[in-house]
């Protein structure tokens, strides 16, 4: 993420999804805000070699363009849009390199109240994401083991979520119908709902708990039987003079519902500890999921990562390194190691340079 958000987040300040965008139209009631990223990354690996191709080189560069907007209807209640979209090269056959494939990673509205809180819907935030961004603070390699059930998830559609705070307190849920996110087939055709609630103990210390459950299904298909994932989970943060240490333990059951087995129970945590000093950030962090049936085996997760940004207003550029503690028997490389449920045994590093406007 960008310098400046970074320290918000060690302030243990809340970060806005349009943080970083511009006024481009401002009047007595109404604000139109536009912004984005054109960030160029390189993944090395030998996860990314395949039969026809034994490059270790794999492209990850990508852009991204938002757009949001808020009216005053009076002086506690506006009426919000917000949609961001992401841009990245078709790069699956040769003859088609210079295609484009868009995904959808925010496209949402509604109102917000500075008394009652903000109610909103369509593809976005889940409640969950309050708490799963307590860990996914790195540029590369955090924020993973949350995506295996759509309530949990950074991001879904269909969304309808309703957010509230105080100084001290946050509350959150958010309800599903046959939503998909990102990410395996056990995202896919869900409906559900999240709750979370998350108390600052002091300005430096904060502590969250939440719970999910989501009808999905292992094959992602509606027309089969389902099966129950059920997620719970604890968040801490604590943040103090550029440092910013925190933990996320998410467990529960994750279902198959496809014929080999009705569900199975799975545990998953993050870790991150950072430090920001001046214009650099240098953090490591710790990834683990495990599905107790075999047949998970391809999202499982298992690694620890070190990491440096350097930040030069609102260029950045960084570079990290995933050392990959999963065993042959606990993963299934299938040698595309930037896909959620493609596990790999081999190590990874990346290198990226982001400009954001």
């Amino acid at each position: 993420m960008k310098k400046t958000l970074l320290a918000l987040a060690v302030a243990a300040a809340s970060v806005s999804t349009a943080a970083s965008a511009a006024t481009i139209y401002k009047d007595d009631t109404s604000t139109l805000n536009m912004g984005g990223r054109v960030e160029v990354r390189a993944n090395f690996s030998d996860a990314n070699k395949t039969a026809a191709d034994d490059n270790q080189y794999k492209d990850a560069s990508r852009i991204r363009l938002n757009i949001g907007g808020e009216q005053k209807l009076n002086e506690d209640i506006s009426f919000i849009g917000f949609t961001e979209f992401e841009v990245t090269e078709d790069q699956s056959d040769a003859t088609n390199t210079d295609d484009a494939l868009f995904n959808t990673r925010y496209l949402y509205a509604g109102v917000t109240s500075q008394t009652y809180g903000a109610l909103t819907y369509g593809h976005q935030d889940n409640a969950f994401t309050y708490l799963t961004n307590f860990t996914d603070m790195a540029e590369v390699f955090s924020g993973y083991i949350n995506e295996y059930n759509v309530a949990t998830s950074d991001r879904a559609n269909n969304v309808l979520r309703y957010a509230f705070n105080t100084e001290k307190l946050t509350i959150q849920a958010s309800v599903q119908g046959d939503s998909d996110s990102d990410g395996t087939a056990v995202t896919q055709n869900a409906d559900g709902f999240g709750v979370i609630g998350s108390y600052k103990f002091t300005d430096n210390l904060e502590f969250g708990l939440g719970y999910a459950q989501t009808d999905a299904n292992g094959v992602g298909l509606d027309t089969t039987s389902t099966g129950d994932n059920n997620t719970y989970t604890a968040a801490l943060r604590y943040s103090k003079d550029g440092i910013l240490l925190a933990a996320t333990y998410l467990g529960g059951t994750i279902s198959v519902a496809d014929g080999s087995a009705a569900e199975s129970d799975f545990n998953g945590a993050d870790a991150y500890a950072g430090y920001t000093f001046g214009d650099n950030n240098v953090n490591m962090t710790y990834n683990y999921y495990n599905a107790d049936d075999s047949a998970f085996n391809a999202l499982n997760v298992n690694n620890i990562n070190i990491e440096y940004a350097r930040y030069f207003g609102n260029a950045t550029v960084y570079g990290a390194y995933s050392f990959n503690l999963l065993s042959d028997s606990d993963a299934t490389a299938t040698g595309n190691v930037l896909a959620l449920g493609d596990a790999s045994t081999e190590d990874q590093f990346q290198v990226g340079f982001r400009y954001a406007f």
